[in-house]
């Protein structure tokens, strides 16, 4: 009869495996030595040291340092939305904004996330708008377009943009 070839008896070994095992562990020991030796001869340590030469100035390494400090575009994706000066809109007195800045009769603030500071001037489709208000907690990500008395302009706003953060 037969037996599988997967199983072996007590005391058989399977071809030569357990030695190739050894060798590969004593193979690995020896270049893990010979890693750490340093195969280069010490020289003597001079006398003297001597000057280091004075290097000359690189005209393009000079001009990129002597160029003033660019800053970076920051641009938020968000869903932007726009909403009027009514109370229906807006909680307590619909003309103070959260800066506490009255925005009545004025269409260039916006209400945005905490993550901005009041003041911060950001730009949409083009147009400069002041962060002087904040979103309800339940739209943090959003931006929201402050259309006063107008009712047809929420609609013409809305939609998923980049909002461009200007520097100071």
């Amino acid at each position: 009869m037969r037996r599988p070839v997967s199983v072996l008896r007590a005391g058989e070994a399977e071809g030569m495996r357990g030695n190739g095992n050894i060798r590969g562990f004593l193979v690995g020991m020896g270049l893990a030595a010979l890693a750490g030796v340093n195969f280069r001869l010490a020289a003597p340590a001079p006398d003297f040291v001597p000057a280091a030469p004075v290097p000359t100035p690189n005209p393009v390494v000079s001009s990129i340092e002597q160029r003033p400090e660019s800053k970076l575009d920051v641009y938020i994706e968000a869903y932007v939305t726009g909403y009027n000066t009514v109370p229906a809109q807006t909680d307590r007195d619909s003309c103070i904004a959260a800066s506490g800045v009255n925005i009545c009769g004025r269409r260039d603030t916006i209400a945005c996330p905490p993550l901005l500071p009041f003041g911060t001037v950001v730009e949409v489709r083009g147009k400069t708008f002041v962060c002087e208000d904040r979103m309800a907690r339940k739209f943090r990500g959003r931006f929201d377009i402050n259309c006063d008395k107008d009712m047809r302009c929420p609609y013409k706003v809305a939609g998923q943009m980049l909002v461009k953060v200007l520097p100071d």
